[in-house]
């Protein structure tokens, strides 16, 4: 939803970072004036600074900088169907330990409502998660790689992540996800449905973080946050913790998608 109802948002966003900031951030649905606010609420962190539009207006990444420093980063054009869109990643080197560096990355694959999806009823999201694998393979290898992602779907693309050897945090630790979208109470929407259809949305894990590689998930949790009666997001955001290989300290890693970021 991007900068939507940001202004009764945006207290919630400032309280949940500060009350929990990640080690690292993606985001998604990323606007510049909640850019803004995430570089005022994280001042331990930094993140890409780039003139690509979509840095500021899809996606970016955010990470701690007395853990990580930046070593590169790109965006692949991975077939999302937005101006701007695609697979937005990092690669990060540790700076405790002796482990290897890191990738980090994220996406927001295409809404099911798109004109385009609507008019031939062809699941975009399939494809996108196919080309997410493909661009990691060559911009990871073997390494650890980290994947966030509104996935925007419940079935087939999660399939084609799995096959390319990617575990979500939760599956990692024989658990399954409590449901990331909708959140409830809403209290600055009003009415059910869609302009596409007067249908509530059902309750759905659509927001995920993935691994793969010489990486170990530690704890994974869905965040329940609501400050002063709003909530940051329309997604709740997704936490997990992992162990990097070589005696490195546990990194955590958040994704919040949504109305705003992700």
């Amino acid at each position: 939803m991007g900068d939507a109802h940001l202004e009764q948002r945006e207290p919630a966003l400032r309280d949940l970072f500060a009350t929990r900031a990640p080690d690292l951030l993606a985001t998604q649905e990323l606007r510049p004036r909640t850019r803004e606010v995430l570089d005022e609420a994280l001042p331990g962190h930094a993140r890409v600074h780039d003139d690509f539009p979509g840095w500021g207006g899809q996606s970016n990444l955010w990470w701690r900088t007395e853990l990580f420093e930046l070593v590169e980063y790109g965006r692949r054009d991975v077939g999302i169907l937005a101006a701007d869109a695609g697979l937005f990643w990092v690669r990060l080197r540790p700076l405790a330990g002796d482990a290897p560096p890191i990738v980090f990355s994220t996406a927001h694959l295409t809404w099911p409502g798109h004109p385009d999806e609507r008019q031939d009823g062809r699941n975009r999201r399939t494809g996108q998660a196919q080309r997410v694998v493909a661009a990691l393979d060559e911009i990871a290898g073997d390494g650890a790689a980290l994947f966030t992602v509104d996935i925007n779907d419940i079935g087939p693309p999660l399939w084609e992540l799995g096959n390319g050897g990617f575990l979500d945090s939760f599956t990692a630790l024989g658990r399954t996800s409590p449901v990331t979208h909708p959140v409830s109470p809403m209290p600055f929407t009003t009415g059910i449905g869609t302009r596409l259809s007067p249908l509530g949305s059902p309750a759905k894990a659509i927001d995920w973080i993935f691994s793969r590689g010489p990486i170990t998930t530690r704890a994974s949790e869905v965040v329940e946050f609501f400050s002063a009666g709003s909530a940051p997001s329309d997604h709740k955001p997704v936490a997990a913790t992992f162990t990097l290989p070589s005696g490195a300290a546990p990194a955590g890693a958040g994704t919040t998608s949504n109305q705003g970021e992700k």
